[in-house]
């Protein structure tokens, strides 16, 4: 009788600790997909929350947003193939002396290339709002840029740091 009794608490407790094991491996598992979805980048909302940002830090009215913002677009997207570039230089092997040189110089040639590409698109930015507002519009894009930077790095931070303990709560 003792036996039996001494196996069905034995089995209770197996069960209940296998029961709580199983519901902190799924509390887990939604933490570490919860902080997946923030650490996820989407660029569509990136560039809906810009914008929202520097049409509201700018003073912008519907009509210079509407035009305006096409405008910087353009000139974002020629500026994300100039980065393309300059990723492939950044892989370069940083033992040879030759290739670091030509990756310092092919480098410095891709900022002043996004330099004049900005000019140029300064330069249609004031013809279609106040050159006030695109100085505003400038810093606010720098400000957001960097922000969301800030914050999509904390993310990714946190979300490594979750993942590591609930990997050692595991174990």
């Amino acid at each position: 009788m003792k036996h039996l009794l001494t196996l069905i608490l034995a089995s209770f407790l197996a069960i209940s600790i296998h029961a709580q094991n199983d519901g902190q491996r799924q509390e887990a598992k939604a933490d570490g997909q919860k902080q997946e979805q923030r650490a996820k980048f989407d660029p569509e909302q990136y560039q809906r929350n810009l914008e929202a940002f520097i049409t509201k830090e700018a003073g912008l009215c519907p009509e210079e947003a509407r035009v305006f913002f096409p405008l910087l677009r353009e000139m974002q997207q020629k500026q994300r193939a100039i980065y393309k570039k300059q990723k492939a230089f950044d892989k370069a092997a940083f033992c040879d002396n030759k290739v670091a040189e030509s990756v310092i110089f092919a480098s410095d040639e891709r900022d002043l290339e996004i330099k004049k590409l900005q000019q140029q698109y300064h330069k249609q930015f004031v013809k279609v709002i106040p050159a006030t507002k695109v100085l505003k519009a400038i810093h606010a894009e720098e400000r957001f840029t960097r922000n969301a930077m800030r914050n999509f790095s904390r993310n990714r931070h946190d979300h490594n740091q979750n993942h590591n303990q609930n990997k050692n709560k595991q174990q």
